[in-house]
């Protein structure tokens, strides 16, 4: 089933979204009087062209090789809005984009797009992890915390692939976090600069956001979630490598 997760792809968006239906792994929750998905979006955003087909920027290499992570391994962040206790592992690049489970203890980095945590120092890493108002996922917590924190009065205008007009809504309550994937063979981490929503439905177009190419950069992907609604935003939060 396609849970709470709308995943944006590069030039193209294409959405894994808010489910009329909870996760396979949850329990049945109480009735409440707006439902999520009385709150999203039923139109579907076309999946023709995929990734941008120009050729990587050449980086520059080190003499000390960075610690290897493994595919797979536990991911953290810590700071106001803190994850613990979460594993991480690769899916592949398939259209649309909606990570397996389990979904409130596991998040998803993908691919071929963009790079994995290994070789983070050549591109971005993009990690997608799901968020429900229904039930506690393993996004919840960064999901309801930046969306709580936004101004939506007050959008930041950004540049787009294309003529649609771009603007994302930004804070710096979770900037200095810090998040870790660790794998058998070393880890990563990351320190937060940015997190802001973003129209799921237009996000595809955000040229910063689709640039698989900036070297050290981690984004985390999530549904936005507020109470027990799920909106038609996606929560994005992004950070650059530790020296």
């Amino acid at each position: 089933m396609k849970r709470c997760l709308a995943a944006v792809l590069a030039c193209t968006l294409v959405v894994a979204g808010c489910s009329r239906s909870k996760p396979s792994d949850a329990p049945t929750p109480a009735p409440t009087t707006t439902s999520a998905s009385a709150t999203s979006s039923t139109s579907k955003a076309p999946t023709t062209s995929a990734k941008p087909t120009t050729s990587r920027t050449p980086t520059s290499s080190s003499s000390t090789p960075a610690p290897a992570t493994a595919g797979t391994g536990t991911f953290s962040m810590t700071g106001p809005a803190p994850i613990s206790g979460a594993t991480y592992d690769s899916m592949p690049y398939v259209l649309p984009l909606n990570p397996a489970g389990p979904q409130a203890t596991m998040v998803r980095w993908v691919e071929g797009w963009g790079e994995s945590p290994a070789t983070a120092e050549q591109g971005t890493t993009y990690v997608l992890g799901h968020a429900w108002g229904q039930q506690q996922l393993v996004f919840n917590p960064i999901s309801e915390f930046v969306t709580a924190a936004v101004d939506m009065n007050n959008p930041t205008p950004v540049p787009s692939t294309n003529e649609t007009p771009m603007q994302r809504f930004e804070t710096d309550a979770l900037n200095g976090s810090v998040i870790t994937m660790k794998g058998a063979k070393g880890e990563r981490q990351w320190v937060v600069d940015n997190a802001y929503l973003v129209d799921k439905y237009k996000a595809g177009f955000d040229k910063n956001l689709v640039n698989e190419h900036n070297p050290g950069r981690i984004v985390l992907i999530a549904c936005s979630v507020s109470g027990s609604q799920d909106l038609g935003y996606n929560v994005v939060v992004e950070g650059h490598l530790k020296d």
